[in-house]
């Protein structure tokens, strides 16, 4: 692995790649537990605060300095969210991808495209090693069952409001 550990012990953080790649370490594995959403998400390697933005960029990846590097850096990031995503499931389906791909500028060539695509790629490897234990019609009307029950409960004290006004 070039940089990151997804092992589950803690003691260990030595740098995995020891001299047999260009990229640097992207410093010791994180177990990513966190207690809510703002610090999980300004943990992982790619995303900071910028000066001008009252959030954080989601896509502020290191610069590559070739073909390799980029490719190795968009499948480490992937890792990393991935690792987070799996230590922390409750924060899963919160939106974190799609602000990640938002702030992505895919009009660039080079070494940055190469990176985006190389990070969404890898992640489509996972959703595929994934999917393969899940019934995918169950769990679609299962989630969308869920959403409908919650939508449900949303509106429910708007109901029993307007339920108490006319008596």
């Amino acid at each position: 692995m070039l940089g990151i550990e997804l092992t589950s012990s803690a003691t260990e953080t030595q740098d995995v790649h020891q001299d047999a790649s260009p990229l640097p370490s992207l410093g010791p594995r994180s177990r990513y537990r966190f207690a809510g959403p703002h610090a999980k998400d300004l943990s992982l390697p790619f995303i900071r605060r910028i000066k001008g933005r009252t959030y954080p960029h989601y896509w502020q990846p290191a610069e590559a300095k070739d073909e390799f590097e980029a490719r190795a850096l968009g499948h480490q990031y992937a890792a990393h969210l991935a690792q987070m995503l799996k230590l922390n499931r409750q924060h899963s389906a919160r939106g974190l991808l799609f602000r990640i791909a938002s702030d992505m500028d895919f009009s660039q060539r080079g070494l940055r495209r190469r990176m985006c695509k190389s990070f969404f790629n890898y992640l489509e490897l996972l959703l595929n090693l994934g999917v393969e234990q899940v019934d995918l019609p169950r769990h679609v009307e299962a989630v969308n069952r869920l959403h409908l029950s919650l939508d449900e409960l949303e509106a429910l004290p708007r109901k029993l409001g307007r339920k108490k006004r006319k008596s």
